[in-house]
């Protein structure tokens, strides 16, 4: 059955979209937004305008993404087996990498301690073990005598995100289970429904919680927004039949999307959803020249996982580094760190996505 033109489905056909750049950029924003804090500079503009930093709307982005092709994932393989292996393949060999990688390498090259009592401390080892998966039991922060004269002392702050992400696919691995084993629960229908339901709830539950303050801790402020984002944007891929991508909506959804963001309260039950749609139409329409990006890979999430470390490297070296200073020394760092992370583990390891078919890996190629 041919989809409707202008429809989310017909421009969703194979990898020639701008999924990977986007990722990129949202990767971007969170090394820019921590620029501000890991230096010590007052004065983030997002923030004051939204409420929340340049790299909280970062990970936004991301969540957003990943609820668009992670749901397309489980519906097109149809295999809860098949779906965790790619779930699996695809975050745990980087973030493996990542952990040892800061453990065993960075830590002992920054830490005060001596050497020989820096390896025989039970809490590196349990740094590079906890942090190559960090669910369910969560994120270790610090490793000994490293950045302990830093305004913060954490290693790798950006991997707060990630007990989060492998938490929306442990939920969406239940609904699956549901729905796809041998012996269904729910019916297709049904999982339409549940990811629908679970969309509207948190959206309300984000909403009503920004109008009213019900709760201030992280936990829950941060829960409503990313479950709202995530299956919003898996309720886009149910239905990306029927949602068009105009010109207009998109025009639209950037207008509700701003205008909730400067009105605040109540109107942030808008965010999830007109976010989602604006995430999704700059993934698919534009094209051209920023299709090229595809030619190179998907570097974002070794971006992503490498930058903060590196930022508190140079924080450390040069305790006076301004804002503007550490993003243009980080930039390149984290980019050449991210593109040894593709080629050296993560094109690697998603070549054993679907071993069956003999397929490498390629550059540009969307998780899924």
């Amino acid at each position: 059955m041919t989809a409707p033109a202008g429809s989310i489905a017909a421009r969703a056909r194979g990898r020639d979209n701008n999924f990977n750049l986007v990722r990129l950029c949202a990767a971007g924003l969170v090394l820019l937004s921590h620029s501000w804090s890991l230096s010590g500079t007052p004065g983030e503009p997002f923030e004051r305008f939204a409420g929340f930093s340049f790299g909280h709307l970062g990970v936004d982005v991301f969540f957003v993404v990943s609820g668009f092709l992670v749901t397309g994932s489980l519906l097109s393989r149809g295999s809860l087996p098949s779906f965790l292996r790619a779930r699996s393949l695809r975050i745990f060999p980087a973030l493996v990498a990542s952990a040892f990688g800061t453990a065993l390498v960075v830590g002992p090259l920054v830490t005060t301690l001596p050497v020989s009592r820096y390896f025989a401390a039970w809490d590196t080892w349990r740094y590079a073990l906890q942090n190559s998966t960090t669910w369910p039991w969560g994120v270790r922060w610090v490793l000994p005598g490293v950045y302990e004269h830093l305004p913060s002392h954490a290693v790798n702050g950006a991997l707060w995100s990630l007990p989060w992400e492998l938490t929306m696919y442990s939920m969406l691995a239940v609904l699956g289970a549901l729905a796809l084993g041998a012996r269904p629960v729910l019916a297709r229908a049904g999982l339409h429904a549940a990811i629908v339901g679970l969309a509207v709830a948190a959206t309300l539950g984000h909403g009503l919680n920004e109008a009213f303050a019900f709760s201030q801790r992280f936990e829950v402020v941060q829960g409503l927004r990313l479950v709202a984002l995530f299956f919003s944007a898996a309720s886009f891929t149910l239905f990306r039949d029927r949602v068009p991508l105009s010109p207009v909506l998109f025009l639209a959804s950037l207008a509700l999307l701003f205008g909730s963001l400067a009105v605040k309260g109540a109107a942030l039950a808008l965010y999830p959803v007109t976010l989602s749609y604006a995430v999704v139409w700059l993934a698919l329409v534009p094209g051209g020249v920023l299709r090229l990006y595809n030619r190179l890979g998907d570097y974002s999430y070794g971006f992503y996982l490498w930058q903060f470390p590196i930022q508190q490297w140079i924080m450390l070296r040069r305790p006076a580094t301004s804002q503007p200073e550490l993003l243009l020394l980080s930039l390149p760092a984290a980019l050449a760190l991210a593109v040894a992370s593709w080629h050296l583990v993560e094109a690697p390891a998603l070549a054993l996505k679907d071993p069956a078919s003999g397929a490498p890996a390629r550059a540009g190629r969307s998780p899924g």
